[in-house]
This record gives structure tokens, C-alpha cells and sequence, in this order.
């Protein structure tokens, strides 16, 4: 039986180890020329913090893992034995905020059964750590969400007009039905490090969230969406459908996250009005 608190415990180390190695001195080719498999370019901490977390998991960690990683174009496995989990890691979203010194950004782990596919209903324990300031964000499947260790019991206004939205729109052109909607709330945030902006929906700081690109990849949901889940909120996709089972990184979602289901209800239906 896994020890909930064991495994916390060995991703918050992952993750002040992250944030050692990529709060060091930018070297002086600090563009790497490398791009991911999703063609994003590669920068130094992120093969910095890969390659820090790699180390741990072969000397580490206590179980064996299969890794998925923003970074690596297939995974790659540590530990003897038949892996007991898939991880999927995302060691700095938010890499452009970061870069330039701008917050937030943060680290994400998501931890699945080997046994299981890899999807937003199947995530067993999630650590999510702020890389600017280090607080934590954590969670475990049936046992609550934590901020640091505090449990989050997160309190929300059951009308748009007085809660705050976090909206992903970056370059992208804003539709005219997204403009709509993002008029009805008391005010709208873009963060631009999704799994922070996913986190503030399990905290209730912005308890709506909305990705209307068709371009967020999973590494950047699976790990808020237990903390989402567990404080009771609702995570689906743009259209209100399950977010379907990931084969891979590559993938691309819209989505729309709310702190409470009475929230989500009525955001889904002012965004389709």
C-alpha cells in the first residue's frame, strides 16, 4: 500500500531540487537550439530541470516509473521492475514567464497506476509548487487538496459577476462568444502558466477557468484537475464534455474549470448563450 504522505514527500523534493538547479546564473547560451515534441523551443532549465529529476527518480525514488516529460519525445522508464506508475511531469510551465523574471510559473507532477490509463479521472496524487515563491499545491485521490498542508476548503460566490475568471488567450484571436463571456465576471486575469491558473480554480482565487485555443497539452492539466476534483470542482472540456484519456504529450484540449459545479453549470451556459 502506498504511502500517501511518502510520495508527497519525494515530489516536493523533486521540486526544491528544480528549483535549485534552474534559479542559478542564465548561462551565456542559454538558447539551447532544441525544440520538444511539441515543437516549443527547449531552454536551459527546462533540460536543467529534466535532467535533475531523472537523476532522482534512477537514485530516489522508491518505486519504479515510467516518465513522461514536456522535455522527452518518448518515456523513458526508472526503477527495476515492472513500473508501479506513470509519471507525468511538466518541470517549468510558464517557461516564458520564468525567462523573463515575470511570475508565475510553476512545476507539475501528476502520478497514475501503471495499470491505468493516463486521464484527468485516473490521477492518484498530484504535486503542483510555485517556482517563485515555493508553496505547494498537493493532492491525493479521495483525500483532499492541500495547500502547503493546509486543506483547501475553498469558498466562492455562486454568480460570474463576482468571482474572477483566468483566461488563456495569448496571441490568440479572442471569438466573439469568449468576449461575450468574459464580460460577465467582476474581473479577468491571464496568467500564462496554465497549471498555476488551474490551481487558483482549486483555491477559489479565480474560481473560473477557460482555454479556448485548442492548444493546451496535458502536462499542464492533469495534476490541478485532482486538486480540482478533490475541493469539488468541475474540469471538462469547452463543450462540457469528460476530457477524453491521453495517448501523448502532443495532444491539444480547450477547457473550462470551475471551483464548484453550480459555477461551472452556469459559466458553460453563459459560454454557449
Amino acid at each position: 500500500m502506498y504511502q500517501t504522505k511518502e510520495i508527497i514527500n519525494h515530489l516536493d523534493n523533486m521540486f526544491q531540487i528544480i528549483r535549485r538547479a534552474t534559479n542559478k546564473s542564465t548561462p551565456e547560451d542559454w538558447h539551447t537550439g532544441q525544440t520538444n515534441a511539441k515543437g516549443d523551443q527547449v531552454k536551459w532549465f527546462d533540460l536543467a530541470a529534466d535532467e535533475v529529476v531523472c537523476t532522482y527518480l534512477d537514485q530516489k525514488f522508491p518505486y519504479a516509473v515510467n516518465l513522461w516529460s514536456e522535455e522527452g519525445d518518448e518515456p523513458r522508464q526508472f526503477g527495476r521492475g515492472k513500473p508501479e506508475f506513470t509519471m507525468v511531469l511538466d518541470p517549468v510551465d510558464g517557461s516564458e514567464n520564468f525567462a523573463r523574471g515575470l511570475a508565475p510559473a510553476g512545476t507539475a507532477f501528476a502520478l497514475f497506476p501503471a495499470s491505468e490509463p493516463v486521464s484527468v479521472e485516473t490521477v492518484q496524487h498530484a504535486f503542483i509548487g510555485n517556482l517563485f515563491t515555493g508553496d505547494s499545491y498537493w493532492a491525493a485521490k479521495g483525500e483532499g487538496a492541500f495547500f502547503n498542508d493546509t486543506p483547501l476548503r475553498p469558498m466562492v460566490s455562486s454568480e460570474l459577476e463576482n468571482v474572477f475568471l483566468s483566461c488563456d488567450t495569448n496571441r490568440y484571436l479572442i471569438p466573439d462568444h469568449v468576449n461575450r463571456f468574459m464580460t460577465q465576471f467582476r474581473g479577468v486575469r491571464s496568467l500564462g502558466a496554465a497549471t498555476i491558473a488551474l490551481t487558483m480554480v482549486a483555491t477559489g482565487s479565480c474560481a473560473v477557468h477557460l482555454d479556448s485555443r485548442d492548444n493546451l497539452t496535458p502536462e499542464n492539466f492533469l495534476a490541478p484537475a485532482l486538486l480540482i476534483n478533490e475541493v469539488g470542482g468541475v474540469i471538462l472540456t469547452m463543450s462540457g464534455e469528460p476530457i477524453s484519456a491521453i495517448n501523448t504529450l502532443t495532444e491539444c484540449f480547450s477547457l473550462l474549470a470551475a471551483t464548484t459545479p453550480e459555477l461551472h453549470a452556469l459559466a458553460l451556459e453563459t459560454l454557449q448563450s
